[in-house]
């Protein structure tokens, strides 16, 4: 009976650890840097780290708007495409701040010293995301005064997908 104890004893720690090592891990507080995937208008990947950019909501790729003459436009795949031609396969540094759920790291990433963020919901691909920042809510204004990149929808859906909820945005 002592042995068999020991043994199991033994054996968890080694299945611990080869968990952890499995796992995929959300990085925090470290710098990440180098030219990005881009998956949707506000997750990257970078290397192995996987990216959900801070102070911003992008739509997710299955979003669809209304334009002004009320038919269907793919705006999450555009918000995606208008941050991949602002990437333009440049080096992003990034910081990563915390969980971004999903398995991802929340950042705040910079190209050539502009935040990528900023650049977002500026052109009007992504609303501030004041449930947890308030740091974009300017720029929202201004994009949605000038009717730039979302605002000129008449009104954003989620998509149908297994991750759209149906709810309206604005």
């Amino acid at each position: 009976m002592f042995f068999k104890t020991i043994s199991v004893m033994k054996s968890r720690p080694i299945a611990a650890l080869v968990g952890f090592v499995m796992t995929p891990l959300t990085v925090f507080a470290g710098e990440i840097t180098g030219v990005p995937r881009i998956h949707d208008g506000d997750t990257v990947k970078i290397g192995q780290t996987k990216l959900r950019l801070s102070g911003m909501d992008a739509p997710e790729t299955d979003q669809i708007c209304l334009n002004a003459d009320g038919q269907k436009w793919a705006c999450g795949i555009a918000a995606r495409d208008a941050l991949i031609k602002y990437s333009n396969g440049q080096i992003w540094e990034c910081t990563t701040t915390g969980d971004g759920g999903y398995k991802r790291s929340l950042a705040k990433c910079f190209i050539e010293g502009e935040d990528v963020s900023a650049w977002m919901v500026r052109s009007g691909w992504a609303l501030s995301y004041v449930r947890y920042s308030h740091d974009y809510d300017a720029a929202e204004t201004a994009a949605r005064n000038i009717g730039a990149g979302l605002w000129s929808a008449r009104l954003l859906r989620r998509g149908t997908g297994s991750t759209g909820t149906g709810r309206r945005l604005f």
